[in-house]
């Protein structure tokens, strides 16, 4: 599972994505977490000049990573 949040998410998901990761490697499954400072809710494909904006970066790495591309 890949997870990648914002702190400061309007809905204040930031600590049910952690408990998510958790439950998720408690199950002994694969998880990465990368959990940003400033980005807000649904920060997505857009430009903020702040390091949310290379998520799609570290998605793309995880994936390759994992294998489920190439």
């Amino acid at each position: 599972m890949f997870v990648c949040e914002a702190g400061d998410d309007q809905l204040k998901l930031a600590p049910r994505s952690i408990q998510l990761y958790n439950k998720w490697l408690d199950a002994g499954q694969s998880a990465e977490l990368h959990m940003s400072a400033k980005g807000g809710h649904g920060f997505g494909t857009g430009t903020q000049n702040i390091p949310v904006d290379k998520w799609v970066i570290r998605f793309e790495e995880w994936l390759v990573f994992q294998g489920f591309i190439n």
